[in-house]
């Protein structure tokens, strides 16, 4: 860790344990001198980062922890988990419908993704609207500028999806980009997200000065070797942190349904026009008599917000049909277990 010019400030402010957290820690009861960070989670076992050691201890003597908690013990010795300020999570890739965690107290969002990839920019957009809502900054890292040109239509084609979200382009072959990418994680604690492939690893060597990720190849699909096995926090030689995350194939955002029935509709205007088309499934795609497809053609409606609001209302129907999936499941498990 770097040490600070403030020697009054705690030893783990690097990590981001500033006056705020201490003044949280107070407040609460618990002495900030004795906080730990979880900077790695094993089967069983979570590392934690104190002012003074590393140890490891066992996950069932901690609350419910994700990589970037701070816990503190309280004066009976029980670990106390401080309030996050952020929380990057997913639905679950079981199949449930329930949370994934991955990461907490992030301040800034990495989404990598390497313009070389020929997969498609759907899951790209899953993966903004994933640090969107984590609370924490998104900054959309495109890698690998030097293997393409594409990145001016990749971010034609994402639109308002964009909306406040920084682009970086970055090569580590021609350095590009690279400052840049120093300048706004330096001091914070960061999460890097992205297919495996896009080169997480790689700027991860970057920011850290060294080689600490492996790194590895991309197959002829696209999709690269899972070179991070793990979430694993590491400090960066400027301040802060670095959480590395395993390569995701799905990042469907988790929304929890009763306050997904509050939000309010995002294309209103879209939706009213489309209780105009003829036909009440109608696809908004070449059907006869769509009111959208009609709106286009005369000019009143751009193309690309037409097509911004299908792939919301596909998300929307794809995330209802999910809970009325899982409101079915639960009915037949409760009735298995009512069955004589």
């Amino acid at each position: 860790m770097t040490p600070t010019d403030d020697q009054d400030a705690h030893p783990l402010a690097p990590l981001g344990f500033g006056r705020a957290r201490v003044g949280e820690a107070r407040a609460a009861g618990l002495a900030p001198e004795l906080a730990t960070r979880v900077v790695r989670i094993d089967r069983g076992w979570a590392t934690l980062q104190g002012a003074r050691n590393v140890r490891r201890v066992p996950l069932r003597e901690c609350p419910q922890i994700v990589v970037g908690d701070w816990l503190v013990p309280d004066r009976q010795g029980v670990l106390q988990r401080m309030e996050r300020y952020s929380v990057l999570v997913r639905k679950s890739v079981s199949g449930r419908d329930e949370p994934q965690h991955m990461a907490a107290n992030v301040d800034v969002v990495l989404i990598i993704w390497a313009l070389d990839n020929r997969v498609g920019s759907g899951r790209l957009r899953d993966m903004v609207t994933l640090a969107r809502d984590s609370g924490a900054a998104p900054v959309l890292i495109l890698s690998k500028v030097d293997t393409s040109d594409s990145a001016e239509a990749l971010i034609d084609e994402l639109g308002d999806a964009l909306d406040g979200v920084e682009v970086v382009t970055t090569s580590t072959v021609t350095g590009e980009g690279l400052d840049r990418l120093r300048e706004v994680t330096t001091g914070q604690t960061v999460v890097l997200l992205g297919a495996s492939g896009a080169g997480k690893s790689t700027l991860t060597n970057v920011l850290l000065g060294n080689e600490a990720q492996e790194t590895g190849e991309v197959g002829r699909t696209g999709e690269g070797r899972h070179t991070t096995t793990r979430r694993e926090l590491l400090p960066l030689p400027g301040g802060g942190a670095i959480i590395d995350t395993p390569g995701i194939r799905a990042a469907t955002a988790w929304e929890d349904p009763e306050e997904d029935a509050q939000e309010p509709p995002r294309f209103p205007d879209l939706d009213a026009l489309a209780e105009e088309c003829r036909f009440s499934d109608c696809g908004h795609r070449g059907t006869p008599g769509c009111a959208l497809d009609r709106a286009v053609a005369d000019g009143t409606l751009e193309r690309r917000r037409r097509d911004q609001y299908l792939t919301y209302a596909g998300e929307r129907t794809t995330k209802d049909e999910a809970r009325s999936e899982a409101t079915r499941q639960r009915g037949r498990d409760q009735n298995r277990r009512h069955r004589p």
